[in-house]
């Protein structure tokens, strides 16, 4: 497992046995969602990835974002199924190094009320041999049940809504390390039109409490992002009542970031996402993320809905807001004063 990125993608799923039987060939017409989940899905994605929590190495939320390039394509392998996809997932600057590649088998499981759409997912017991497989038909056809692992409890479940496929693993069946688990993943994703935004979530199974989290996002289209402007405020005694102007910084809000300096000597970084974040594709926000970058520091998150044009976060001894840099006309420049 690879340090501070290692829960970027869907699923950690190797060394568990295979499961029983493909999805049937009795049925000769692919159903429409399936049909429509695997052209949004497939493709290459372009993301930005950021490691939100992580007990072990408290300093790994405060890394740079990371950037990946993700290949999803379809794959004939008819003794496994009809609908299959293949995953290869890199980092953007190392191209020849996959770190991640599985294999994505769709069916409708009509078990469900509401139906949805169940993913398998299979990893390759030795990755290496089967690199650039979307693309190596010769592999393809020398692939055997016994060269692929399985995890059933790591399926992700997708429904339709509207335009888009969301959904995740469900319950605590996904564990890892899959030989002595310790831990479970609760995955989610959400697919659609330039939309791919996945989050992984690992817990304790002792006490179910939240140990990592990370988060994956489309890498930001900057000629769409806008500029916003945070002021900060510090209290040197720590009592909200003392707060007073420190600095102000500017922003983009597709993951614009800044670091700062308190006058106690305290690192601190500010990050601010809107709808480049995997938030709630339904209701765009506006999300302000302040974390304290010193050995232990804490993060705080904040959010509010994108049409507010404004949101605060605060820790004990300082706040910051953030507004437009240039204000609408039905904003007032009063209203972003403290």
């Amino acid at each position: 497992m690879k340090r501070h990125f290692a829960l970027a993608g869907v699923c950690l799923c190797a060394g568990a046995a295979l499961a029983a039987g493909p999805v049937s060939k009795g049925a000769t017409d692919t159903p429409a969602e399936i049909t429509d989940l695997m052209r949004l899905w497939a493709g290459v994605h372009d993301s930005a990835v950021q490691v939100i929590l992580d007990d072990h190495s408290p300093q790994a939320a405060a890394a740079d974002v990371a950037r990946l390039r993700t290949v999803i394509e379809p794959v004939e392998l008819p003794w496994l199924g009809p609908t299959v996809l293949y995953e290869e997932e890199t980092l953007h600057d190392v191209p020849g190094a996959p770190r991640r590649q599985v294999l994505l088998r769709l069916s409708i499981d009509s078990q469900l009320r509401p139906q949805r759409i169940r993913v398998r997912q299979y990893t390759f017991k030795d990755p290496g041999q089967w690199r650039g497989f979307f693309a190596d038909t010769q592999a393809q056809q020398a692939l055997r049940r016994t060269d692929i692992d399985t995890l059933p409890g790591c399926d992700l479940l997708l429904r339709r809504d509207g335009d888009q496929f969301h959904g995740g693993t469900l319950g605590r069946g996904c564990v890892w390390p899959s030989a002595d688990p310790q831990r479970y993943v609760d995955e989610s994703l959400q697919v659609g039109a330039g939309v791919y935004w996945f989050r992984t979530r690992l817990f304790r199974f002792e006490d179910d409490a939240l140990v990592q989290e990370s988060a994956g996002y489309d890498w930001p289209a900057l000629h769409l992002a806008q500029l916003y402007s945070c002021q900060i405020r510090w209290s040197a005694s720590g009592q909200p009542a003392d707060l007073s102007p420190l600095l102000s910084v500017d922003v983009a809000d597709h993951g614009g970031q800044a670091d700062f300096s308190l006058p106690d000597g305290r690192p601190f970084r500010l990050i601010l996402h809107s709808d480049d974040w995997p938030f709630d594709a339904s209701n765009q926000a506006l999300i302000l993320i302040l974390q304290d970058l010193s050995p232990g520091g804490a993060s705080v998150r904040s959010w509010t809905p994108s049409v507010a044009r404004q949101v605060s976060a605060s820790m004990k001894v300082m706040d910051a807001r953030c507004g437009p840099s240039a204000a609408p006309a039905n904003l007032s420049p009063a209203s972003m004063s403290y």
